[in-house]
């Protein structure tokens, strides 16, 4: 008998066997009928974590590849690429959190949380409050683009949290809703450029960093007038660690009472030199890695992660306990400079790849660079779980 003529009683039998997304994602890759079957769709959304961080490409650009509709995902617990049907994120822009993605598009300036593997989406309000996006319409392209971070203050979208909130940057402005509001809120009172956010959820406080190593905080949860404001907490003692600028810092909890921010140092090139052939306009060079106390408001710096790795891209950044073909004390990074997407003949989508702590060497993710980066940046997956219907 054909695999695509099991009854549906049999496929029920093998999905209900799943205990990983990764799983679900080679079950429908066998054929259209086990992609189709309803039974197998209402399996897929059940409390199923990943294994391990997936990465999703940006969708195809290459004239072999006219499937706008489907996404990759690699599977750095195989190491293996599937491609799974996405039309909720065709031509959408797309940063992710927790598993999530938040999606973007142009009709009604919409926005929605979209789970790239069950496919549930869940409305937001539409994005008029973003000072950014007062433009014609002829330049979507690019301040599509500035939409930069999103984080959640809890995992799970649809566990009915009542304490919930999603909160972007787009471009220099920051906002958070609920679900079922009906506009975004407001968020100021930082000093430099916004680099990165984040929650801290034994805090139960929003997080950012800026240009000049400015830590400020916000409760979103207990609310007050509109705009909420930020207050300093501390500002990273760049010469006291030799680090005297920041070209590019992210910000992840750290434990009970602590941050970890991660700065990044790119080495940029000329066309036609032998590192231009090799790397292409930029590369990473190193990143560093310092801890601030929200106890005492000290600052350290760290030098390992022992058996955790770091991710960090166009996402909300995360740590994440190691096993299979993660390896520890790595940072796993993609290329989120997203003006190179927009601005170079061949795009952006080269700095990718896996730092060690603990000599600072830089390898490769993969064999070879996927065309697909050149379009957007891809994204990191985070370990996420979602309600059972």
């Amino acid at each position: 008998m054909p695999w695509s003529d099991l009854l549906p009683e049999i496929l029920n039998k093998i999905a209900g066997e799943f205990h990983f997304y990764e799983d679900f994602i080679n079950f429908l890759c066998v054929c259209s009928s086990w992609k189709s079957s309803a039974t197998t769709s209402k399996l897929f959304i059940r409390h199923l974590p990943s294994r391990f961080p997936l990465l999703m490409f940006a969708e195809s650009n290459t004239k072999e590849d006219d499937d706008q509709d489907c996404r990759r995902f690699c599977l750095l617990s195989s190491g293996t690429v599937r491609k799974v049907q996405l039309p909720e994120a065709r031509w959408q822009r797309c940063i992710s959190a927790h598993g999530w993605l938040l999606t973007t598009g142009e009709e009604r300036f919409s926005a929605k949380l979209l789970h790239p593997l069950s496919r549930t989406q869940i409305d937001l309000p539409e994005l008029y409050m973003f000072e950014e996006l007062n433009f014609d319409q002829d330049e979507w392209m690019y301040y599509g683009q500035c939409m930069r971070k999103v984080v959640f203050t809890s995992s799970n979208p649809l566990s009915s949290d009542p304490d919930f909130r999603v909160i972007i940057i787009w471009g220099q402005t920051i906002g958070f809703c609920r679900l079922g509001d009906v506009s975004w809120t407001r968020i100021t009172g930082w000093d430099g450029h916004l680099l990165d956010i984040t929650y801290h959820n034994m805090r139960k406080r929003l997080y950012t960093v800026t240009t000049i190593g400015s830590i400020h905080e916000c409760d979103v949860i207990s609310g007050g007038p509109s705009p909420l404001n930020l207050s300093r907490r501390s500002t990273f003692p760049g010469k006291e660690f030799e680090c005297s600028s920041l070209q590019s810092a992210y910000l992840l909890e750290w434990g009970y009472d602590c941050l970890l921010m991660v700065t990044r140092e790119r080495q940029s090139y000329k066309k036609h030199s032998d590192e231009f052939r090799r790397y292409g306009l930029y590369c990473t060079k190193r990143f560093q890695c310092f801890v601030f106390s929200l106890e005492d408001g000290k600052w350290s710096k760290l030098v390992s992660f022992g058996d955790k790795a770091v991710f960090l891209g166009f996402n909300s950044s995360f740590a994440t306990d190691v096993g299979g073909n993660i390896k520890p004390d790595c940072i796993y990074f993609t290329d989120d400079l997203y003006e190179p997407y927009r601005g170079l003949p061949d795009g952006g989508g080269s700095d990718v790849g896996v730092y060690h702590m603990s000599d600072g060497t830089i390898e490769a993710i993969f064999d070879s660079q996927e065309s697909i980066f050149r379009a957007r940046p891809p994204l990191w997956l985070q370990r996420s779980t979602i309600k059972a219907i």
